[in-house]
């Protein structure tokens, strides 16, 4: 398996679960590429309801109903609401009837869509501007923490027995089918019967050949955390762009609240990506429309992400808007199998369709498991929680610690909270209005294998999107830790620093504050 985004960590799981032997190979850090850069939800699409990919609509409700159930801590359903106004492109009688065929598509398994009018869409969200206002529509859908559930479909694939290697970069690929040869970088090769490739906007013809060439269209996407203080919504909210097919959301995290996104083509390494000030105040400027109580000014927003979406190309350069979220698996002359495409909400979908080719080309004449090699079962994720152990208790979520924890931790959350109970200093919070604890650091260290600064602030605590410092005042303690923790020198501590820096700026266009930084508790962590 190359690749340990959310597909990729999808494919290992189900194969793992099967019984097969995996091993993922990740260039970088696990989620490290656009799935830690999405909208940060777990939804049917709505708007692919326009472009009549029914298909599509009634998978993603699907797969978002098994992950509620399957991830209860990592995907929260909530309550949405799509607003219209004068001129928008979906008016209220055709929001309406759409809304009535999500339902159905739903199988009536979620709560059914209620018309507001505009007095009524006011008094439940009082941040909406008057103007113009049609009404809206409450609706179900989920938010979820992207790079959590990425890592927790990954770390039950270890538990399943895959082997995972980070910052472990493949440089070739040779071989045939049932015989492939992988060349990683600066290492070995290794030799395995089947080969996927899941490198999301990354994927070309380096590892797949002919056929992953031109495969993709980039679509490019950012948004803004901003304080709650500033845009206080209630639910999460949704706007229809003017002239465009985008929608526009705007979803509570917190005391924080994130505005997004924009979908513009993309060209160049993804890995350059970036939110520019130039792009962010248009967003803001687009956002006063429906908010213009709201504190959108540029000075007021305390962090940006951007990531490149991996769409499957219609082969006709242009807007990426109308592309399909849909999926395509592709075989290349070798046999090594390539998945792209398709949203962070289908991918379990999109990993039981990878495995069933797998088993399919290792024993053609065993499509299901009783007739597979020794050993291989049958898929098991549509059933199988994503994270082991006992679900909290209502009323374990009363205690402050839990209730801090539990969003990213689940069952986990009780071990930390007595670590940190047994240990005060490690019941500190990093950032006083956020909820990360500083037991936190040490598990992302020793147990989530975070590597350098960037994988904890940015991913595993993110700091760097949430906190107005940028994750500044801890960072050096952290960087300490993380050097200690693998045998470096001081050198490496200032290097980690300058790493963090330079992907700071990239991504956000902002300076990591030089702060003073405070005493322990956090190097009594080590």
């Amino acid at each position: 398996m190359i690749g340990a985004g959310i597909t990729g960590a999808g494919v290992a799981r189900d194969a793992a679960l099967r019984g097969m032997r995996v091993l993922v190979l990740e260039a970088d850090d696990v989620g490290s590429g656009t799935s830690c850069r999405s909208s940060r939800l777990v939804h049917g699409g709505v708007r692919y309801l326009e472009q009549a990919d029914f298909g599509l609509v009634f998978e993603a409700i699907r797969e978002r109903q098994s992950l509620v159930r399957l991830a209860p801590h990592l995907v929260t359903p909530q309550r949405f609401m799509l607003t219209t106004y004068r001129g928008d492109r979906v008016g209220a009688t055709r929001l309406r009837l759409g809304l009535g065929l999500y339902d159905a598509l739903s199988l009536w398994r979620a709560r059914p869509h209620a018309f507001l009018s505009p007095k009524r869409a006011r008094a439940a969200e009082p941040i909406l501007s008057s103007t113009d206002l049609r009404g809206a529509v409450l609706y179900d859908d989920a938010v979820t923490d992207d790079f959590r559930l990425t890592l927790s479909v990954l770390n039950d694939a270890r538990l399943a027995g895959a082997t995972v290697a980070t910052h472990c970069a493949v440089a070739s690929l040779g071989g045939q089918r049932e015989a492939h040869r992988i060349q990683l970088d600066n290492g070995p090769a290794i030799t395995a019967r089947a080969v996927v490739v899941a490198t999301g906007p990354w994927t070309s013809e380096r590892l797949l050949g002919p056929v992953g060439a031109r495969l993709l269209s980039l679509s490019k996407g950012i948004h803004l955390t901003l304080r709650a203080s500033d845009v206080p919504v209630r639910h999460p909210l949704v706007f229809q762009v003017p002239r465009s097919r985008r929608l526009l959301f705007v979803v509570p995290w917190g005391t924080r609240t994130y505005l997004g996104t924009s979908d513009d083509p993309f060209t160049g390494d993804p890995r350059d990506v970036c939110a520019t000030p130039d792009e962010q105040s248009e967003l803001l400027a687009a956002a006063r429309r429906w908010m213009p109580a709201a504190n959108l000014e540029l000075d007021r927003v305390v962090s940006a992400w951007a990531g490149v979406r991996p769409l499957v190309s219609a082969g006709i350069p242009g807007n990426t808007e109308e592309l399909s979220r849909s999926h395509r698996l592709v075989e290349s002359e070798r046999g090594v199998l390539g998945i792209v495409g398709g949203k962070l909400t289908t991918y379990r979908a999109m990993a039981e369709e990878v495995v069933d080719k797998v088993v399919a080309m290792i024993a053609p004449n065993a499509p299901n498991a009783p007739n597979a090699p020794s050993g291989w079962r049958a898929c098991e994720t549509a059933s199988r929680p994503v994270v082991a152990g006992e679900p909290l208790r209502p009323d374990e979520w009363s205690d402050p610690l839990i209730r801090d924890l539990a969003p990213r931790h689940g069952p986990t959350s009780r071990d930390l909270a007595a670590r940190a109970r047994a240990r005060p200093d490690l019941a500190a919070r990093l950032v006083d209005d956020l909820p990360y604890r500083a037991v936190e650091i040490e598990h992302a260290i020793t147990s989530e294998g975070a590597e350098h600064l960037d994988d904890v602030l940015r991913r595993r605590l993110p700091l760097a999107l949430a906190d107005p410092l940028l994750g500044a005042g801890v960072a050096r303690q952290i960087a300490t830790m993380l050097v200690d923790h693998r045998g470096g020198t001081s050198r490496e501590i200032d290097d980690e620093l300058e790493r963090y820096r330079v992907r700071v700026r990239q991504e956000t266009s902002r300076e990591l504050p030089a702060v003073a930084e405070p005493a322990p508790p956090l190097a009594m962590c080590r």
